[in-house]
């Protein structure tokens, strides 16, 4: 995304961003709150967002933080979507999307800040993911986003695609065919980064510390992928209490 050079609200932002950073749990056991840990996209791609949020008991968010690569006005727009959070309920927060924070960042109503896709008016899904995490179960009243036309990219075979493409599929496939199974159990699953044909994923909830059942979980993960992708991906797990990650 480029930055239009005019745009003063979004050189004012970049030049003092304020919710760079990481809430941990020792935070929120300062505080008596509780620490919601979320992310969306590839760990090596521009859109990836890695955010924390302190929850009061109303479920109304205390504080945030983020971390991103992102640059110019993806940066400037994490930035300001995180400020949005901050003294809402989550159930609020799940509804923002990137099409309310290109008009808050445009010096001019008629000229668009960000450059918006098909998904401009869905809320920011590692939002929808925080609150998921928090209540164990998607917003109420959240819709059923009707299947969007084929991009030229969505018809290419996986060779040709390129990282985006990659980990919009392996998204697609999670969502429609691991996560709700794993929901079900009181778990889920971040996608945290594919180099070649290794997909690193992280789980949470109830999958995240039951190691001994993690073998039939991560053949089912993997077995998802590969059969709807027609893939070879290999799945590694990070983040659990052993040394190494857990494989298959």
């Amino acid at each position: 995304m480029s930055e239009p050079a005019e745009n003063q609200r979004i050189r004012a932002r970049l030049g003092d961003l304020r919710f760079v950073g990481e809430l941990t749990h020792a935070d929120a056991a300062a505080r008596g709150l509780t620490l919601i840990d979320t992310a969306h996209g590839a760990e090596h791609a521009r859109d990836h967002i890695h955010l924390t949020l302190l929850i009061d008991a109303q479920g109304v968010v205390v504080d945030a933080r983020y971390r991103s690569l992102a640059v110019g006005v993806q940066l400037a727009a994490y930035d300001l979507m995180v400020e949005r959070l901050i003294g809402k309920p989550l159930a609020e927060c799940a509804t923002i999307t990137p099409s309310q924070i290109d008009a808050a960042l445009r010096d001019d109503p008629a000229t668009p800040a960000l450059t918006l896709g098909d998904d401009r008016d869905k809320p920011y899904y590692v939002l929808v993911k925080a609150y998921e995490r928090f209540h164990g179960a998607a917003p109420k009243g959240a819709e059923t986003p009707p299947p969007a036309a084929p991009s030229a990219a969505s018809q290419l075979p996986w060779i040709d695609v390129g990282l985006f493409e990659k980990v919009r599929r392996i998204e697609e496939v999670l969502d429609a065919h691991v996560r709700p199974a794993l929901a079900s159990d009181g778990g889920g699953i971040d996608l945290v980064d594919l180099k070649a044909e290794e997909l690193f994923v992280q789980y949470h909830g109830a999958c995240g510390s039951c190691s001994s059942s993690i073998g039939g979980t991560l053949q089912f993960i993997q077995d998802s992928l590969n059969n709807h992708l027609g893939t070879s991906l290999a799945v590694r797990v990070t983040g659990m209490d052993e040394e190494t990650p857990f494989t298959i």
